[in-house]
């Protein structure tokens, strides 16, 4: 009887330090139920490599987590792989993108199955039927072809008690997840909650999570995360929750308890409701601090439902910078549907004042995405974003590369204005680099909305990558041989 499943995430080289959480989780259940599971994490630069070798292995289904971009075009081409040198293979797909589109999903010939949200329950449920070679018609939070017709069948409640699953991390290589920042060299990543209370109208959460934000219970997350801490030897932890402070109290009692320099994501509205929070941080020894800001215009930020005004952001971090020990990280979308052109501007000008109150602030700026179940998405559709007819043509769809027209917005449809809009602010910590003229090129180009410079941009953004990289021998030549550089 074959038990063996094998689990697949593809990631660019860049992303292959954070740890396949959902497969983690996925896998957990699937090996508590009995089946011998294999995860496979696999670089976007050498996947294909791999496909024989999977392939026969024959196991009872192979498993994607797919999230919208460029990962959707890998996990596309190496399902059809797979298909072509093992015809016999089941391929199911699950993850964000397939929840979001599983009638789509499912009518690729590549794809046997779809998994529509939180999978453990419904993973485990299909694995027995296949085994059994049972019928899988009833199989809830699931999509498939039945001959000609798409099936999408009915959700199930989502999961209540979340301690049931655990983020099994016996199935990979934990070393391969240790990062080196801050004064730590163990930091490894942690979920404790699902989801948030929150009704943001860019948000997949409003789909996927239905809007609801469910916790692993204090006790379950302290005591995992100490088995963790005492059989690995980590010494920082990356809270992935989407929002780890939807219970200031819980979060405060587990970042307390667990004893570790943290990273997690809280809300504007969490500080203005506790205006002495930086004590916590500092005490707690919180090394990074993460918000959505998303805007620097009021009108932008109502438009979106983010329900915090560019007063309370101001106030916020005027408060958080109080503290010691930690820096602010924040997060801007620009190119909402209906945003105009000055309003992009009113955001990197208040990006940049914000910068007076504390220079450790530290930003991600990015391009809206219309994804698929969310208010804006329809928005999107009808002023003009045409929604690809093919799973794999959603690689558009991506933050990090320059493939997408934003077709909605009327003053242009070019990523590339957006794109380095994001590259300068992220030069901005060149500033450190007390280099005469060098130093205040990012600022000054962000001042005077001056983005043309593309060669500029290639030798400030090599210079900034060899820098940051605190091993780098040009780093620590440059800090032995240039006293005037900040260390």
């Amino acid at each position: 009887m074959n038990k063996k499943v094998i689990l697949i995430r593809i990631n660019n080289p860049e992303d292959m330090k954070i740890a396949p959480m959902g497969l983690l989780y996925i896998g957990g259940a699937l090996k508590k139920a009995g089946f011998d599971v294999k995860i496979n994490h696999l670089n976007s630069h050498t996947y294909f490599s791999k496909a024989k070798e999977i392939a026969e292995e024959n196991p009872l289904f192979i498993g994607f987590s797919v999230i919208t971009g460029e990962q959707v075009k890998y996990a596309a081409l190496f399902s059809k792989e797979l298909k072509k040198i093992n015809p016999n293979l089941k391929i199911v797909w699950g993850g964000v993108h397939s929840s979001l589109l599983p009638g789509q999903c499912a009518s690729e010939s590549y794809i046997d199955y779809v998994v529509i949200g939180e999978g453990e329950e419904t993973i485990v449920e299909l694995a027995k039927k296949l085994q059994n070679s049972e019928k899988i018609q009833d199989i809830r939070n699931l999509a498939f072809k039945n001959k000609d017709k798409i099936v999408v069948n009915p959700l199930r409640p989502l999961i209540e008690n979340l301690d049931k699953y655990e983020l099994d991390y016996s199935l990979v290589n934990i070393e391969d997840y240790l990062d080196s920042q801050w004064d730590s060299d163990r930091i490894l990543t942690f979920i404790t909650s699902r989801g948030c209370i929150f009704n943001c109208n860019f948000c997949y959460n409003q789909k996927f999570n239905q809007r609801r934000w469910r916790p692993h219970s204090e006790k379950y997350v302290i005591n995992s995360i100490n088995k963790i801490k005492e059989k690995y030897k980590i010494d920082g932890i990356r809270f992935q929750d989407d929002f780890l402070f939807a219970n200031p109290t819980r979060a405060v009692n587990i970042v307390k308890s667990v004893n570790l320099p943290w990273r997690g994501e809280m809300t504007i509205r969490t500080v203005m409701n506790n205006p002495n929070i930086y004590k916590t941080l500092t005490e707690t020894r919180c090394r990074e601090a993460f918000f959505g800001f998303e805007s620097g215009n009021d009108r932008v930020l109502k438009m979106i439902n983010k329900q915090q005004t560019v007063a309370e952001i101001r106030k916020a971090v005027e408060i958080l910078a109080k503290g010691k020990g930690y820096h602010i990280d924040g997060s801007f979308i620009l190119g909402l549907p209906g945003e105009t052109k000055q309003e992009v501007y009113d955001t990197i000008d208040f990006a940049l004042d914000m910068l007076k109150i504390t220079p450790e602030l530290r930003y991600t700026f990015g391009f809206y995405l219309p994804y698929p179940g969310t208010v804006l998405y329809d928005t999107a559709v009808k002023m003009g974003f045409n929604p690809p007819k093919k799973t794999e043509d959603w690689e558009i769809v991506d933050r990090w590369t320059n493939k997408m027209k934003l077709t909605w917005l009327d003053w242009t449809d070019s990523s590339d204005f957006f794109f380095r809009i994001r590259q300068y602010m992220n030069l901005l910590p060149l500033k450190d680099l007390k280099i005469p003229f060098i130093k205040d090129i990012p600022e000054k180009r962000l001042r005077t909305k001056d983005f043309s410079h593309t060669m500029e941009l290639k030798i400030l953004t090599a210079l900034q990558r060899r820098f940051a990289n605190r091993q780098s021998l040009f780093r620590r030549a440059v800090q032995a041989t240039l006293p005037f550089i900040k260390k």
